[in-house]
């Protein structure tokens, strides 16, 4: 017989970031009890163990050599999501600047719907969220984000990127590709309510300067040619300040919540490489804004 299992744990890994991990923190003790809250502290921060207090604190020496940390990092987090489904119905593993959040339109009770999917005669082995990448556009939405208040408010722009739909949602045991972007379960179920939303590009004055202390800190221990051919880069880390210079100026198009031909080109080009399936569909170059009913949810 299958042990008895709690709803949900939720699961995340940081390093230093007391921005995104307040409002992380916030978020999930609105659902679940400290005790089913983990989060690994990667460097021992003191102010992490802090905030995280109460809750389950992994900590794990940092590894100043960064040699494919990324990959090792969420290799760890395979692991943990992994064990942790043999005690919840679902973890729910992200990083620290993502928030898995149900549509309000359906319900306010989160644990509730994952319950629901949960007691279904299949279960799929991951969920996975849509994403929505918020865009701090200054130009609309001048007021600053104030602590202790909601994000989705002040901020109500975003774009679509099918990097951050990702497998989040996780039942059965995982191994993600690194930064969780996909996983190696063949079947895909994307939920029709369940939105990922990512928040590197919340804030203009705030974002910016964590992209500018996440490259030098990468650049540590490099040599002068390594660290030439990083900042050349034309993806990833070395170019996400001008990528978000560009969409920080992009007026919304639609107020919409509502994307039925992208949530199809995400199943319709998927990459197939196993053992890992990733999302297609790419990153359309408009932005949109939020329903109105979003507001407050975090």
């Amino acid at each position: 017989m299958p042990a008895p299992k709690a709803p949900i744990a939720a699961l995340t890994m940081v390093h230093t970031e007391d921005f995104f991990l307040e409002r992380w923190l916030s978020y999930w003790r609105r659902f679940l009890p400290d005790d089913h809250i983990y989060v690994i502290n990667h460097g021992a921060d003191a102010q992490v163990s802090e905030l995280v207090r109460g809750c389950n604190e992994i900590t794990l020496p940092y590894d100043r050599l960064k040699k494919s940390v990324n990959q090792r990092r969420w290799q760890i987090l395979s692991l943990f999501t992994s064990g942790l489904t043999q005690s919840y119905d679902w973890v729910i593993c992200n990083d620290i600047d993502e928030f898995v959040v149900l549509d309000p339109a359906v319900s306010d009770d989160l644990p509730g719907y994952l319950s629901e999917i949960a007691a279904r005669p299949h279960v799929p082995p991951a969920i996975t969220a849509f994403a929505i990448e918020m865009v701090h556009v200054p130009a609309l939405e001048p007021d600053p984000i104030i602590p202790g208040q909601p994000i989705l408010g002040p901020r109500r722009i975003y774009r679509l990127n099918a990097n951050y739909a990702k497998p989040c949602i996780v039942n059965r045991p995982i191994e993600f590709k690194a930064g969780g972007h996909g996983g190696n379960h063949d079947e895909i179920y994307i939920d029709p309510h369940l939105y990922n939303f990512h928040l590197r590009f919340v804030d203009y004055d705030y974002c910016m300067g964590r992209f500018e202390k996440s490259l030098k800190r990468r650049l540590e221990g490099k040599s002068a040619e390594e660290q030439a051919q990083m900042k050349s880069g034309q993806w990833g880390w070395a170019s996400v300040d001008k990528t978000f210079e560009a969409l920080s100026k992009q007026h919304p198009v639609a107020e919409t919540i509502d994307h039925p031909a992208f949530r199809q080109s995400m199943l319709d080009d998927r990459i197939l490489r196993p053992p890992f399936t990733l999302m297609g569909g790419g990153r359309p170059p408009e932005n949109y804004q939020l329903p109105e009913r979003f507001s407050g949810v975090f």
